[in-house]
C-alpha cells in the first residue's frame, strides 16, 4: 500500500481529522466545501471494501434502494468512478464496478423537485436557498439555465445536476464500470448485478428518497425539451436515450 493511500486510510479512520475537515468546511463557500468534502473523504465505503465492489451512485437513479437491497445499508456518497480510480487504482481495477442511469429528462425533473423541497441534508438546503429561491417553477429554472451562463455553470456542477456520463465514463465517454443498469429496467438489472456478485438471497427493492410529482413528460414543452437536451447531450448519446 502506498504512503498516500496509507495516509488517506488513517484520515478516514480518525475522528479528529473528520472534525477538522468539517470545522474548516463550515467557513467556506457552499461549492468549495462540497467539493472539498468529496475530495478528502475516502470514496470506498466499508461495505464496498468488504464485498470487493464499487457502486457509482449517480444521484436520482434509485441508488439508495439498490445498495440497501444488496448490502442492507444506504449508499455512500456520490463519487464518480474516476475518483475511485484516482484514489486507489489497484482496488478499482480489482473490484466489480457498476452504476445506474436514468432518462435525462426524467432525472432532471426528479433532481429539481427533490432540491426545491430541500433535499435531505444541509448542503441540499443551502443549494436550494442559493440557487432555487425565487425560481417560480421548473420552466423558469430551465430558462435560467439557458440564458444565464454563470448560473448554468454553477448549477450544472452541483452533484444532482451533473451529467451521468461524468460519473460513469472517462473524458472520451468510455465506461469505467463493468455494468451500467437502467432505471427503466431496474428490477431485471438489479437481479443481474446480484447474480454477478453471487448474492443468492435477493432482497426486494424498496422505494427510498422518492419525490412525489407528476409524470416527468408533463413538465416539458418543445422549448424546455430542447434546453434540457442540449444540457445533457452526452448522456443521450452515450447511454442511448432519446428526448
Amino acid at each position: 500500500m502506498s504512503l498516500l493511500i496509507q495516509t488517506r486510510y488513517r484520515l478516514k479512520k480518525s475522528p479528529l481529522a473528520k472534525s477538522l475537515i468539517l470545522g474548516v468546511n463550515d467557513r467556506l463557500p457552499l461549492e468549495v466545501k462540497d467539493r472539498l468534502y468529496r475530495h478528502l473523504v475516502d470514496p470506498y465505503s466499508e461495505h464496498e471494501e468488504n464485498n470487493d465492489v464499487v457502486f457509482v451512485h449517480v444521484p436520482k437513479t434509485a441508488g439508495n434502494s439498490i445498495f440497501q437491497a444488496l448490502f442492507g445499508v444506504p449508499a455512500h456518497g456520490h463519487d464518480p468512478a474516476e475518483r475511485y480510480r484516482r484514489f486507489d487504482a489497484e482496488r478499482f481495477a480489482r473490484y466489480y464496478k457498476f452504476g445506474f442511469v436514468r432518462h435525462p429528462l426524467d432525472r432532471l425533473v426528479s433532481a429539481y423537485v427533490y432540491l426545491e423541497k430541500g433535499g435531505i441534508g444541509r448542503y441540499d438546503r443551502a443549494f436550494r436557498d442559493k440557487y432555487l429561491r425565487g425560481v417560480s417553477g421548473f420552466d423558469d429554472f430551465l430558462r435560467r439555465l439557458a440564458s444565464r451562463s454563470r448560473y448554468r455553470r454553477r448549477v450544472m456542477r452541483w452533484v444532482h445536476f451533473r451529467p451521468q456520463a461524468e460519473f460513469l465514463c472517462d473524458a472520451e465517454g468510455q465506461p469505467l464500470v463493468d455494468y451500467v443498469g437502467r432505471y427503466e429496467n431496474i428490477d431485471a438489472d438489479y437481479r443481474r448485478i446480484a447474480a454477478d456478485l453471487r448474492i443468492s438471497r435477493v432482497a426486494p427493492l424498496e422505494v427510498v428518497n422518492a419525490t412525489a410529482r407528476r409524470d416527468y413528460r408533463d413538465y416539458y414543452d418543445s422549448e424546455l425539451t430542447a434546453i434540457a437536451s442540449r444540457l445533457y447531450r452526452r448522456d443521450f448519446e452515450i447511454f442511448g436515450y432519446t428526448p
